[in-house]
């Protein structure tokens, strides 16, 4: 089943994980991170529609 306004709520609880763990320990996010918000830009207009 694909579920992209499930999916891009998941993206954003990584992405907002992702980013706290950096803040907390001063040090830059990581590559992973700028893949993640590019697909959850993506995922949004998807989610939107759902």
């Amino acid at each position: 089943m694909h579920r992209p306004s499930r999916q891009h709520q998941h993206l954003l609880e990584k992405i907002a994980r992702k980013e706290g763990r950096a803040k907390a320990k001063n040090r830059k996010p990581g590559t992973r991170l700028k893949q993640w918000k590019k697909w959850a830009e993506a995922y949004k207009a998807l989610a939107a529609q759902a």
